[in-house]
């Protein structure tokens, strides 16, 4: 059975962020690679390559992410109580967790939101030299986590309803589910 249209959008919306975190992943690599050559062969480094890298490509890179490894289920899980219950009861013990978690990163990204309003309000930028503008990375955390809040109510109606957990042939060998 066909999921509905929101959930489709929502797991396009999680594929769509995982590719821009594989960008970002790709031009952090660039980052420290054009470092690298300006410092091994110009005895100067790239400027502000550590502030980038920390502000801007490694909050992307994972937070963009966050989503996709939600659809996929590949977050990681203790599952020990879980296993004990019926599979109807754990999928509505995992629904019920799943809405919990949702109301808490609706929550954070509320407040990311408002982190990134402030931040670009003033036009935060890093202490270093060149400052290196930090403001725009904030709302990648506004976006990352409330992608992650979309997704993980889209894993809740798919435990409610009975499309998850997955089943046993799209699960591998020493695969924990």
């Amino acid at each position: 059975m066909k999921d509905p249209a929101l959930l489709r959008a929502i797991d396009r919306l999680a594929l769509g962020l995982a590719l821009l975190a594989a960008v970002a992943l790709v031009l952090l690599a660039l980052n420290v690679f054009v470092d690298v050559l300006g410092r091994a062969f110009l005895k100067q480094p790239f400027p502000g390559t550590l502030e980038m890298t920390a502000q801007w490509w490694m909050p992307t890179l994972t937070l963009l992410a966050f989503a996709y490894t939600e659809k996929r289920q590949e977050h990681i899980k203790v599952t020990i109580l879980l296993d004990a219950l019926p599979p109807r009861m754990r999928q509505l013990v995992e629904g019920c967790f799943g809405l919990i978690a949702t109301a808490l990163l609706v929550a954070l990204a509320w407040y990311a939101l408002a982190e990134a309003l402030e931040s670009f309000g003033y036009g935060e930028t890093t202490s270093s030299r060149p400052p290196v503008a930090i403001w725009p990375f904030k709302f990648v955390a506004v976006l990352g986590v409330g992608a992650l809040a979309l997704q993980s109510a889209a894993t809740s109606w798919r435990y409610f309803t009975g499309r998850l957990p997955l089943g046993a042939a799209d699960t591998h060998e020493g695969e924990a589910v």
